[in-house]
């Protein structure tokens, strides 16, 4: 495990010290704000306190990020699944880059209107909306990285493997293609978040996407401006959880880039 350096601690100082600066700015923003439009930080803080132990948290936010991370997983298992057909079969490329182009050109929170006319707010479409959202990143970054592999390697593996297809697609291309499969994945739990909300405020009775467009709808700027700080926490701590995954599983090539450097 490296220590720290100087130059990595004094980044992450200045970061928190802009945090900092600007939550003072906000608090100093809405004290004096008369329209009641712009709360104060103190009193949106305390809201949300309020809003987390309230009946909110098991009604509204838990299943909404239960619903993310459903679409997440299953919209990143499709997509690393179709990407390795994609990016290691070669002659499906002529069939399939058209087809795809199109599709990842629609945009998916345009589709939200559509899928709640068609199927209503349910579980099923909101899960379905996240995980489209969070499969072209995946999928995207599963092909680049597959066909960026060393041509190098891959014959190095056909003289010390059996030679067989499967054998050096599993053995070599998709460990090598790993760090960019990951940097789909962050991307795609991203998106997952934003399609989270989206989701939820078209025809929703539930959710922190609805409770946020609920609250300003009401003109409730504290309650809304409270459930836009929770969304800020959730996504937080699930970055948060997402880097300790991928600390723990790329050790292995974050100890390469240490040698190769």
């Amino acid at each position: 495990m490296k220590a720290p350096t100087f130059r990595s601690v004094t980044h992450r100082s200045v970061g928190w010290i802009f945090v900092l600066v600007l939550m003072g700015l906000w608090e100093i923003a809405g004290r004096r704000d008369a329209s009641g439009l712009f709360p104060p930080l103190s009193e949106v803080l305390t809201e949300t306190l309020e809003v987390l132990r309230s009946d909110a948290l098991t009604n509204d936010i838990l299943p909404s990020v239960a619903r993310a991370l459903a679409g997440f997983v299953l919209g990143s298992a499709a997509g690393i699944a179709l990407g390795v057909v994609l990016g290691w079969w070669r002659a499906l490329e002529p069939w399939t880059t058209a087809p795809l182009e199109f599709l990842r050109a629609v945009p998916v929170p345009a589709l939200v209107p559509l899928a709640v006319a068609l199927y209503g707010s349910t579980d099923p479409m909101k899960v379905g909306i996240i995980a489209l959202g969070a499969f072209w990143p995946v999928l995207l970054n599963t092909v680049d990285g597959i066909r960026r592999v060393d041509p190098g390697y891959i014959e190095s593996a056909r003289v010390y493997t059996s030679g067989s297809s499967f054998s050096i697609l599993r053995r070599v291309v998709l460990p090598a293609a790993t760090p960019q499969i990951t940097t789909g994945l962050r991307i795609g739990l991203a998106i997952s978040l934003i399609l989270m909300v989206v989701s939820e405020m078209f025809g929703a009775s539930s959710g922190l996407g609805y409770l946020v467009l609920q609250s300003q709808r009401l003109y409730a700027m504290t309650s809304m401006y409270a459930g836009v700080v929770i969304l800020a926490l959730v996504g937080l701590l699930l970055t948060a959880l997402f880097s300790a995954v991928e600390k723990r599983a790329m050790s292995w090539f974050d100890g390469m880039k240490g040698r190769t450097s």
